[in-house]
């Protein structure tokens, strides 16, 4: 049985790490401005740059970014919406989505991630291995979770938000649209009297 074909923007660290997880399930290639056409990454080859995927368009319906920067991730994703490109989201086989969460398009959630009951995840969000997103907790479009963080219940991840590495966003704490939050931090909700 064949597999569909899947163009995966970004060969970097977070692109190659997306792409093992998606072979699983597609046949990739590669889009990169920073590999030559014709080279293989990982045994994927690369067919083109950001600006070829027009012409792309003709072969491919399925595209997955797979880039950690936030906003040129939405960008391309904006531009590949206008191509009439959809997006599959990529999960890995030992991560947990509950089926009673909410999952946008184009997310890729890695190894070991969880997302609980009652829980929103916008667009192209990019939720790294060991990642836990509570019941009812939301992380907005594009934001990009590492590995080993925490959502705790109710708690808001903001549209273009970046959160490191062991971070835990306390139950209903609220971290701001594009905020960068540091590896190894507890984000805590307002103390009221």
């Amino acid at each position: 049985m064949s597999k569909e074909k899947l163009l995966l923007v970004g060969a970097g660290g977070f692109g190659r790490m997306v792409a093992e997880q998606a072979l699983l399930q597609y046949d990739c290639t590669f889009v990169d401005d920073g590999q030559p056409v014709g080279t293989e990454v990982c045994g994927i080859p690369v067919i083109g740059g950001i600006a070829s995927l027009p012409e792309l368009r003709k072969s491919y319906g399925l595209l997955v970014v797979g880039i950690g920067n936030n906003s040129f991730r939405a960008q391309v994703y904006e531009k590949a919406t206008a191509m009439g490109y959809t997006f599959p989201n990529i999960i890995a086989p030992s991560a947990y989505v509950s089926p009673f969460a909410k999952l946008g398009v184009g997310c890729v959630i890695l190894q070991n991630a969880c997302v609980q009951n009652g829980a929103i995840v916008g667009n192209g969000v990019l939720l790294n291995a060991g990642t836990e997103v509570h019941c009812d907790a939301v992380v907005e479009d594009y934001a990009l979770i590492y590995a080993n963080s925490v959502v705790r219940t109710g708690a808001k991840v903001g549209k273009y938000a970046h959160i490191g590495s062991n971070v835990t966003v306390c139950n209903f704490a609220v971290v701001a649209d594009g905020a960068d939050v540091p590896d190894c931090t507890a984000v805590r909700p307002e103390v009221r009297k």
